[in-house]
């Protein structure tokens, strides 16, 4: 009779495990997770429709350049207008360039700075004018240069008078013009064109870039 008994047992155990990993196969979504993944979802469709709805509102342009003057540009211009391409010249300081800064380093205190200032005064040294602001403070600007032989003739002058000059690398606004024009017009610059504009400008190129609003 015990084996009977052992037997119902382990019917009854196998009912029930095979009961637990049905009901663990196929959970059911709480009304929580459900109304979280709808929230999801609508800031995702409201993220797109601002995004589009920025794009509708945005004009774009093609753009070509750059050109280190104003009259290369108009060069330029000409070749877009034979073209059947009606650009506008734009003057941009977004691009950098290097440069060297040759400065007395900043002084323990404005008193002390002066006084390095009267003593360039008396050796009859030229363009300087003391930092009042910023991480420099107290420091003498003894000119920027865009040429590192240039800063090294300017340090080699100060160190000849016994002071001891720095120099930091910096970047400059760097002016150069492009010429744009809309893009519904239809209209893009030629290979050929583009070929053209590179023997006024080496870095001569197209690209496209927001022009303000519709």
């Amino acid at each position: 009779m015990k084996w009977i008994v052992y037997l119902l047992l382990l019917v009854n155990l196998g009912v029930f495990v095979w009961h637990f990993q049905s009901g663990s196969a196929t959970p059911v979504p709480s009304t929580a997770s459900a109304e979280h993944e709808d929230a999801v979802l609508s800031l995702v469709l409201l993220k797109e429709y601002e995004q589009q709805k920025q794009d509708e509102n945005t004009r774009w342009c093609y753009s070509v350049g750059p050109f280190e003057t104003k009259e290369l540009a108009g060069t330029a211009a000409t070749i877009l207008h034979a073209a059947g391409i009606q650009a506008q010249r734009r003057l941009s300081t977004e691009a950098r360039r290097k440069a060297y800064w040759v400065l007395l380093p900043p002084a323990e205190s404005r008193e002390a700075a002066k006084k390095n200032i009267a003593r360039l005064k008396q050796l009859k040294v030229d363009d300087y004018f003391l930092v009042q602001t910023g991480d420099m403070v107290n420091a003498v600007s003894l000119g920027v240069f865009t040429m590192f032989e240039s800063a090294h003739r300017r340090i080699k002058e100060i160190q000849d008078l016994g002071f001891k000059p720095a120099i930091e690398k910096i970047e400059l606004p760097k002016r150069e013009y492009w010429l744009d024009w809309p893009q519904e017009s239809g209209r893009s610059v030629t290979e050929s064109d583009l070929n053209n504009i590179r023997k006024l400008s080496p870095e001569g190129r197209q690209i496209e870039r927001s022009c303000g609003k519709v």
